[in-house]
């Protein structure tokens, strides 16, 4: 019977430690953040992209990208020769049996 005695004594110590509790009390705003994130829209694909291309690293490394791209075609376009413009221009009006008439040809028919 000791056994029992000492199991209802064990039963008891444990309800008489319950008795100091108190309610649990949430932190300010807690159910107000709740709501919040219930009422919240999920962002739309779109919206995500145009925030992350948004932030300034990426838009400084797009500017960095197409400064070098516009340098680079830039100074490859200027390195080719200003004949090569008149060449294709001869070689286009041969193509097409195109004749070049000019101020003294003109003179010379009148």
């Amino acid at each position: 019977m000791k056994n029992k005695q000492d199991i209802q004594d064990a039963v008891d110590k444990t309800m008489n430690s319950l008795d100091g509790l108190q309610r649990a009390m949430p932190r300010p705003f807690l159910f107000t953040r709740i709501k919040a994130r219930l009422v919240r829209e999920e962002k739309s694909f779109w919206s995500r992209a145009l925030d992350f291309i948004g932030r300034p690293a990426v838009a400084m490394a797009a500017v960095v990208i197409a400064v070098i791209i516009n340098a680079t075609v830039f100074f490859e376009l200027q390195s080719e020769p200003a004949q090569n413009a008149q060449d294709e221009e001869q070689v286009f009006a041969s193509e097409y049996n195109l004749s070049t008439n000019t101020i003294y040809d003109a003179s010379i028919d009148q």
